[in-house]
């Protein structure tokens, strides 16, 4: 018996494309979506959901200790805006594997804060549905203060952010202890990103993206060992922020919740 062929003809628009793969005819597809288009899909994921409570989160309570003084020195000589958490979440186990070279956070809804801090010019520069385009230049910075050159990329087919670089993921979860913590010692760890701008980062590669008045896109990412914390015993909400957490560094009571 002959081999079924698994090429197929697509029609887009007014452009036809025959004799394709799968792969190819999804990649065509894509390319002819229009980043208004993107830009509306991506928004939309945040349209029926209230804000996360881990906005509330106020970065000088979460780094006003003495482990972020560097990290707090790097910010300042930025002239950068103030951090907001844009993502919260419990690092799944498998984000602490090297082989995968890149940190994947948000998808649909979840990421619906960071598309937020997104312009429309950046969203048009982090669509990778081929995965081959590498992204938007977003330097990554950790407690202690170091710095990594990451891309950050949006890949359509997982509804995820990413950011991507081997190299550089390598040394910032060693730099971390992230591999140690999870794969040796066992610990369960929180993960906060968060966004803020800076005109100087601009410099940095981003010159094409700078449709933002306060500059280019940089983030600050803290891990938490949920044990250490005290926080493991909590239930997570439905934005996987723990409720003592949250507490712990706004202690407002946010509306809807009542403490005893």
């Amino acid at each position: 018996m002959g081999q079924a062929s698994s090429d197929l003809s697509v029609k887009v628009g007014n452009n036809s494309y025959s004799n394709l793969r799968i792969d190819e005819a999804y990649d065509a597809i894509m390319r002819k979506k229009t980043v208004e288009a993107w830009t509306a899909e991506l928004r939309a994921f945040g349209g029926d959901h209230v804000p996360a409570n881990y906005v509330n989160l106020k970065f000088d309570a979460v780094c006003g200790d003495y482990d972020c003084t560097v990290l707090r020195e790097q910010l300042a000589s930025l002239g950068g805006t103030t951090p907001s958490c844009v993502y919260a979440k419990k690092l799944p186990e498998i984000q602490a594997a090297l082989r995968h070279g890149r940190l994947s956070i948000g998808g649909k809804h979840l990421g619906r804060h960071i598309t937020a801090a997104l312009t429309d010019g950046e969203i048009d520069a982090i669509i990778d549905y081929s995965g081959e385009t590498g992204g938007m230049a977003v330097p990554v910075f950790d407690r202690a203060g170091r710095r990594y050159e990451f891309k950050m990329a949006y890949a359509e087919n997982t509804y995820f952010y990413r950011l991507v670089g081997a190299a550089e993921y390598e040394r910032f979860m060693v730099d971390n202890s992230v591999v140690r913590d999870v794969h040796e010692l066992g610990k369960e760890l929180f993960m906060e990103v968060w966004a803020f701008r800076s005109p100087a980062l601009r410099c940095k590669g981003n010159m094409s993206n700078g449709d933002h008045p306060d500059g280019a896109l940089g983030m600050v990412i803290l891990f938490f060992d949920l044990d250490a914390d005290g926080l493991g015993d909590e239930i997570l909400d439905d934005d996987s922020l723990t409720i003592k957490h949250l507490m712990r560094h706004y202690p407002k009571v946010p509306e809807g919740y009542a403490v005893e």
